[in-house]
């Protein structure tokens, strides 16, 4: 067996008017425990609850107590006696146990257990027997024989008061020493007069444990469970004692429970009504915030609304911005076209010139030729003259030819001079020409260059222009869906504010609910108090001042759900199954 260490030799005690309750299932598993047992075991709730019941096993408890115990409730049959169960922090504590099964119809489904506190003489007994179980190893607890049917002890009783009278006639006889005849007369008038005697003992003995029985149940009745019911015999008195205590020891159990739900169900219901006056006055304030909201929302998608209209707008601008860009793009194109043209017209221009220059050049020297040619004429006319002038009459008419030649050479070499005079002009004009044409060149690449510049730029600029385009087109399209999304968000927000008018409503339902919930725990609590458990339900006349923390309400609440799943958790079928062995 388990051995749960370290222990101490301090003893804890506690009042005799307390109860110290738990259940358990078929299987030993804690699903309860009342605040007494938690007290004095040292454990919290959460350290008891579905855990088996051998945590607060004291390893001086012999094996035999545990097998007397599991064998008595295997029969169906309630079992008492004393159990020395271990603190936790290794204290120890006597308790007086009376453990019998729970049923269900006629199904057991688990087990409870009432303590109460043993006197000091019940301690020094169990002492001295579990120093004897625990030296002797096949050691069994001790049972009283007792008669277990009450015909058989009536007819016992019946047969002792009929051999006494035997045994006093007999007497009476040798006393007498009368005949026969008076003899029998004498015995039948004793018999009449001593019968009523002994059949009144007889009828006592047999009605004192009813009348007792009775007192025990008109005590229960009453509401007081303080009694401590004593169970002598096994016979059909026996059995009703038994029940008796079985009874009052159900009760023990189901008030203590109903007793700490009706603690908690009036805590919960004082925090449900503060919680809802709460939820109220926050559902109140949201309700105005939603209003804000709501207004605030109809105002951004008005403005989102003008966003989008701006949007549509500029990407319309946009996209007729970049429509024009485009235009200036092929204008400029052609532009640079025909620039390209006037530049190729200007080479050909310049070549022109520079052959109309070498075309100077080339006169220039047919004019000195001429020239020469005059020179040598005007040479020859003179030549001729001397030679005419010395023939005389006969050289008259050569004279004049000579005249005539000398005079056309005179005009030629004027002449000459003339087109040397315009063939420095012309030459003059063709290198202002050729200036003027490689200064047009010049400025027609600048301008060629500008224009490439220029159309860069508009290239640059109809891409960003189509870049503002489609973010414009996108801010259209992300504005309308945040439109949607505002208007969305607008009619959620009304839904909000109608579900918070619902909730505001269904808090002040909850409020009332939690009066409602309070009166009822008073009224579950003056029943209660109807039944006396002594310090037991004193925490039952302090309910009005008392309210339990969320930890406490928490605690609760998951004991009683790890309870119901433990019981759920046992199926029908398994009956009476044997327990883990463990501490009462």
């Amino acid at each position: 067996m388990k051995k749960n260490l370290p222990v101490t030799q301090n003893s804890v005690t506690f009042s005799d008017d307390d109860f110290l309750v738990s259940t358990t299932d078929l299987k030993g598993i804690i699903t309860y425990v009342n605040d007494n047992f938690i007290n004095v075991s040292g454990y919290s709730r959460e350290e008891l609850i579905g855990k088996n019941h051998n945590t607060v096993r004291h390893p001086d408890m012999p094996p035999a107590a545990f097998g007397d115990l599991w064998q008595t409730l295997k029969r169906g049959e309630s079992w008492r006696n004393l159990v020395k169960n271990r603190c936790k922090n290794g204290d120890f504590y006597w308790v007086d146990a009376y453990v019998s099964p729970i049923y269900k119809g006629k199904e057991i489904i688990g087990y409870q257990s009432v303590r109460t506190r043993p006197t000091d003489a019940q301690i020094a007994i169990a002492e001295r027997l579990y120093r004897q179980l625990n030296d002797t190893p096949d050691a069994v607890v001790p049972r009283k024989r007792q008669i277990t049917n009450l015909s058989a002890l009536m007819l016992i009783n019946i047969g002792m008061l009929g051999l006494m009278l035997f045994q006093i006639v007999n007497f009476l006889l040798l006393l007498r020493g009368a005949d026969h005849l008076s003899t029998m007369r004498f015995v039948i008038g004793l018999l009449g007069v001593l019968w009523p005697i002994p059949m009144y003992l007889v009828i006592r003995s047999l009605f004192a444990p009813i009348h007792r029985t009775a007192h025990w149940l008109q005590k229960i009745t009453a509401g007081e469970l303080r009694e401590k019911i004593d169970v002598l015999g096994r016979n059909e008195v026996g059995v009703i004692t038994e029940s008796t205590k079985s009874l009052q020891a159900r009760l023990i159990t189901v008030i203590g429970e109903f007793t700490e739900s009706s603690v908690t169900l009036s805590s919960v219901a004082e925090q449900l009504s503060s919680s809802s006056e709460q939820s109220v006055k926050g559902l109140e304030h949201q309700m105005r915030q939603t209003e804000m909201a709501a207004t605030a929302m109809n105002q951004m998608t008005a403005s989102v609304q003008d966003v989008a209209r701006n949007a549509a707008e500029t990407a319309e601008a946009v996209a007729q911005a970049q429509k024009q860009t485009a235009e200036g793009q092929q204008e400029l194109q052609r532009t640079h076209e025909a620039i390209n043209q006037l530049s190729a017209r200007l080479d050909g221009t310049a070549m022109v010139i520079d052959t109309l220059r070498t075309k100077g050049d080339a006169i220039e020297n047919v004019v000195k030729l001429i020239s020469g040619i005059a020179d040598q004429t005007n040479l020859l006319a003179l030549n001729a003259a001397i030679e005419a002038a010395r023939a005389g009459e006969h050289g008259r008419g050569f004279a004049v030819v000579a005249d005539e030649v000398r005079s056309l050479a005179a005009k030629t070499q004027s002449s000459t001079i003339e087109i040397r005079d315009m063939i420095e002009q012309l030459r003059s004009g063709i290198v202002e020409a050729v200036d003027v044409v490689q200064q047009g060149h010049s400025q027609m690449e600048n301008v060629k260059e500008r224009a490439t510049a220029t159309e860069q730029a508009l290239g640059y600029i109809n891409t960003a222009v189509q870049r503002i385009g489609d973010m414009s087109a996108q801010i259209a399209t992300a504005t309308e869906e945040q439109s949607m999304v505002a208007e969305e968000m607008n009619r959620n927000i009304t839904e909000i504010r109608s579900q918070t008018d619902t909730a505001a409503s269904l808090s002040r339902d909850n409020a009332s609910l939690g009066i409602e919930i309070e009166a009822l725990s008073d009224d579950l609590k003056r029943i209660v108090s109807a039944y006396n458990l002594g310090s037991s339900n004193q925490t039952v006349k302090r309910l009005p001042g008392r309210r339990l923390s969320h930890a406490m309400v928490e605690e609760r609440s998951s004991s009683a759900a790890l309870a119901t799943r433990t019981r759920r958790a046992v199926p029908r079928s398994q009956g009476a199954v044997t327990p883990a062995r463990g501490a009462v």
